[in-house]
């Protein structure tokens, strides 16, 4: 089960801390819509506490996917890099879906230290409803030997529905429930320590399941897109105290 950390007992000294993270490497990943626009007051705050940042561009952010397994090797690409700059621990941090693939890297044994969640998104078993049409057409040219084919398919976030064009084994890797993605929005992390931040204007996120199943969790006063924003102090501060 989660541990609640009350907000307001967070983030009080981490701008009196320089340099405090020197030695760590954080890989911040990018939701959906937001793009890396909702990340970059968190990217300042760590490079000013001295950790290494690197902000890859995900495949969705262009409005097609790669597979899932893909995604997860690209992450491990940029834990690699990190380490090569001389990062000794290494946080991956991902807001809406950049959480999913964060805990999906974890789970396909990628090592990491540290997994931040920032306001979770992408729940497969949420969304299947929505998602039938496509899933089962993807699914069915993935049967007949046409999974590398590209075709549109139906994609969503905070509710909204639009079309994306990408290949039909990238589209079942990410939206069914039983894949890839689908068992990594349980929150399963490994031995990575996790911190869940939650905006309580984040409907989806506050009624998550997974945000109280282990680790540290959260509420800021925040909508899904600004959550990184708000949770700038708290993430510095429990990555001080964690590390």
């Amino acid at each position: 089960m989660a541990t609640f950390l009350a907000a307001s007992a967070l983030g009080s000294s981490w701008a009196m801390a320089a340099d405090s993270l020197r030695g760590v490497g954080v890989v911040l990943i990018h939701g959906k819509a937001g793009g890396q626009g909702p990340l970059q007051k968190l990217a300042g705050a760590l490079k000013s506490e001295g950790a290494i940042v690197l902000m890859p561009k995900m495949s969705w952010a262009s409005g097609s996917y790669r597979t899932y397994e893909q995604t997860v090797g690209e992450v491990a690409a940029a834990v690699q890099r990190v380490r090569g700059m001389g990062a000794r621990k290494v946080v991956l941090a991902g807001h809406s879906m950049g959480a999913n693939i964060s805990f999906g890297y974890a789970a396909s044994g990628g090592p990491v230290d540290a997994i931040v969640a920032m306001a979770p998104g992408h729940r497969p078993d949420f969304i299947e409803g929505m998602a039938g049409d496509s899933l089962g057409r993807a699914q069915a040219m993935v049967a007949a030997g046409q999974g590398s084919q590209r075709a549109k398919f139906m994609d969503f976030n905070q509710g909204r529905a639009f079309p994306i064009t990408t290949t039909a084994e990238a589209y079942v890797s990410f939206f069914d429930p039983r894949g890839s993605a689908g068992r990594a929005a349980s929150g399963s992390g490994g031995s990575a320590s996790v911190l869940w931040v939650v905006g309580t204007d984040d409907r989806a996120a506050m009624r998550d399941p997974a945000t109280r199943s282990r680790g540290s969790r959260i509420e800021v006063g925040a909508n899904h897109q600004t959550t990184p924003v708000a949770g700038v102090p708290y993430i510095i501060d429990w990555l001080q105290k964690t590390l």
